[in-house]
């Protein structure tokens, strides 16, 4: 199986639902700008690379831009989710 690393974690210091940005590494492939999406009162959830637009209307539209199967996936979620609880507990030892 492919060894996945995450290379890059940058939180935002901004109100909203996006935490942070993450880039991780599976096997030899760099995989950029993986979202982690957090809304009051829920769990923190992992969104795939995606690109976005305004339609005619003006309403932003927003399309995945990577498709992984499911197991892949969950190990992909679970090493990002598991550096984001690292970053957050640093971020309150430092407090």
């Amino acid at each position: 199986m492919d060894e996945i690393k995450v290379i890059a974690l940058r939180p935002l210091n901004r109100e909203g639902p996006l935490k942070a940005f993450v880039d991780v590494q599976i096997g030899q492939w760099i995989v950029c700008e993986w979202r982690i999406i957090k809304r009051d009162g829920e769990r923190a959830w992992i969104s795939p690379p995606q690109a976005s637009w305004k339609d005619r209307d003006g309403k932003v539209r927003y399309r995945i831009l990577l498709t992984i199967p499911g197991e892949l996936k969950q190990r992909i979620e679970a090493a990002i989710l598991s550096a984001w609880e690292r970053e957050i507990a640093g971020e309150q030892k430092r407090r």
